[in-house]
């Protein structure tokens, strides 16, 4: 009896492994990572710069909307002021729900309000600002939308002219 096997039966036998490890393998190979796309937008934000005191300054944000997908919850939401000077970077509001701050429910968008929209800041010093959010369905942090530069004006000394009565 030969122990040695054709060329003819190897090919066949190699052909068979390589259809069967095909077969196999088809519905399992690891879908190609998609990049992520955000579930959250935002309106445009406006920003600009105000004395509100003797050398004080005061950033003020426009009303903006953040919009969520259908079925997400706001996740948080946070506005990042960098300072041109330095480049440093501040989140000068960080908002995420809690039990006493919840989520809005059975709402798409979601409006903040204005009493959380000024926010300190130095007089003369040009600033950007950035709107970062994420909402229950997004994996990390979108940047939102953003300012372009604006400048503090300069420290104004105030004047008070109050009328002066005779009686």
């Amino acid at each position: 009896m030969n122990r040695r096997a054709s060329p003819r039966l190897l090919r066949r036998s190699l052909a068979w492994l390589v259809i069967l490890f095909a077969a196999l393998n088809l519905g399992f190979e690891p879908a190609a990572p998609a990049g992520a796309a955000p579930e959250i937008f935002a309106s445009p934000v406006q920003a600009g710069c105000y004395v509100s005191r003797l050398n004080q300054c005061k950033i003020h944000v426009e009303p903006y909307t953040i919009y969520l997908s259908p079925g997400a919850h706001l996740g948080l939401f946070q506005l990042v002021a960098t300072a041109q000077d330095t480049g440093r970077q501040s989140v000068v509001y960080d908002f995420k729900p809690d039990i006493s701050n919840p989520a809005p429910f059975a709402s798409s968008t979601y409006a903040p309000s204005p009493v959380a929209k000024d926010f300190g800041a130095r007089c003369g010093v040009s600033y950007s600002l950035q709107l970062q959010g994420k909402d229950s369905l997004d994996t990390s942090i979108f940047g939102l939308g953003g300012t372009g530069k604006f400048t503090c004006p300069t420290q104004v000394a105030h004047l008070l002219y109050l009328p002066k009565v005779n009686k």
